[in-house]
């Protein structure tokens, strides 16, 4: 017998992948999806519009190189559908409820997206940063948070009634909720009844005061401003915003969440004024000519700012951007007052400060656009007046009530218009911040085709 050949190693057959390089490359695929998800809902409490977080996602997902990426944002849930290196479609959805992020906590969102958009970054290093950002501290000590509570409630206040009587009692209620608010920082049903707890509590001592004259000013005015922090007139406008693009699941339910937070504010005031009662001619009081004053509204933007700037601990570069796009939403409020009247006052100003906003984000290097956005959209103050319209709904003048509330709503859509056109007009000089990432019809059609 011949003995065979000896096959030599250079013309052997490839030998085909180690089965634990097949794993780890399958379990690193898992991380990068678990980073995506995870970043999706950090995004989300930003309070951006969904159109904005698929986009991002989409961004980074083809950073990852990751083909056929899909993804489609609610308030709460995201599902992404992607195609594995076999070509076999996957779908994953998560849900995280109750996130709430801080300014510093938002501009670290935004720090770590631009960084996964520009290169690949490791999984396992993005969710440690992820980590890191929920876990920070805040910037200021508790006294500061409670100081700038109480300088944004001045600030609202004079706003509402450019007058200098309001200052002394609105700091006091403004010093009150705001220590509501740290005492029941992550204690759970405490935090989500402490709206209509404060309303109960800052309508009690309001109407207690009025009654036996400790209040010259009136008491809606001062409970409004004292109530700012709670006010859903940033949620009501990103809802506009969002059903605007057709996104109308998370438009919607928004819209709702907003909505249901007056409905707790509310509460919280019909208890009180059922044990107190007062005439409503009592409640909503003008204010007297030789009270107003022409440098309220400016003085106004910088406590605003600064109270802001303090009470969601934004990083010190970010205080003097806040300020300009304070000054731009009121420059745009007045000026679209004096031409148009008070409903298209917001809607002008919203379309000056969103693209303001985003190119302080993308083309001078500035703080995220939602940290400068955020506060120069509260204080087109469409929160407030339908508070107002809430006060008045319950004590006993329901006609006016519904009224000021119907114009609430018409304002927050006028605002949440503004910012679709600023957002527009952003796109169409300078960068496209706002694109289709995903499609519902067609995550949907792969889901019903894998589930076969």
């Amino acid at each position: 017998m011949t003995e065979a050949a000896a096959v030599p190693p250079s013309a052997a057959a490839p030998l085909p992948a180690a089965p634990d390089d097949a794993a780890r490359g399958q379990r690193e695929r898992r991380r990068l999806l678990r980073f995506l998800l995870r970043l999706g809902h950090l995004l989300l409490a930003t309070g951006s519009p969904v159109r904005l977080v698929e986009t991002t996602l989409q961004r980074v997902a083809a950073t990852h190189r990751i083909a056929q990426f899909n993804v489609l944002a609610l308030p709460t849930v995201l599902f992404v559908s992607f195609a594995e290196e076999d070509d076999k479609t996957q779908m994953e959805f998560t849900v995280e409820q109750g996130l709430a992020l801080r300014f510093d906590q938002i501009e670290a969102t935004f720090e770590l997206t631009r960084d996964a958009e520009r290169a690949p970054l490791d999984p396992t290093e993005g969710l440690r940063r992820i980590n890191a950002i929920l876990a920070m501290p805040p910037r200021y000590r508790w006294q500061w948070d409670l100081a700038g509570h109480v300088l944004a409630t001045i600030g609202i206040a004079l706003v509402l009634r450019p007058s200098i009587d309001l200052v002394g009692v609105t700091a006091l209620f403004g010093l009150l909720v705001g220590g509501l608010r740290l005492m029941s920082r992550q204690r759970g049903v405490l935090s989500t009844l402490l709206p209509m707890l404060s309303a109960f509590v800052v309508v009690l001592v309001a109407l207690l005061g009025a009654r036996h004259g400790l209040m010259e000013t009136s008491p809606t005015y001062v409970l409004v401003a004292a109530l700012l922090t709670f006010l859903p007139g940033g949620v009501l406008a990103t809802a506009t915003v969002d059903l605007a693009y057709g996104d109308v699941v998370s438009g919607a339910t928004r819209f709702v969440s907003g909505l249901l937070q007056l409905v707790f504010l509310m509460l919280g005031m019909l208890a009180a004024t059922s044990m107190v009662g007062l005439p409503p001619e009592q409640l909503l009081v003008p204010p007297a000519n030789d009270a107003l004053r022409t440098w309220a509204p400016w003085l106004a933007a910088l406590l605003f700012g600064v109270g802001h700037w303090l009470h969601y601990s934004a990083t010190r570069r970010a205080l003097l951007w806040m300020l300009v796009v304070l000054l731009i939403a009121q420059i745009g409020q007045l000026t679209g007052n004096a031409l148009f009247g008070g409903y298209m006052s917001g809607f002008v100003a919203a379309v000056l400060i969103t693209p303001a906003s985003y190119m302080i984000q993308y083309r001078l290097g500035g703080p995220p656009s939602m940290v400068t956005f955020l506060p120069a959209l509260w204080i087109l103050v469409p929160g407030s007046l339908g508070l107002i319209g809430m006060t008045e709904l319950a004590g006993s003048n329901r006609s006016a009530g519904l009224e000021n509330f119907v114009t609430t709503l018409f304002s927050v859509v006028a605002i949440g218009l503004g910012t679709v056109v600023g957002t527009a007009l952003y796109n169409l000089l300078f960068d496209p911040v706002f694109e289709r990432a995903g499609n519902m019809a067609n995550l949907m059609l792969r889901y019903l085709r894998l589930r076969r």
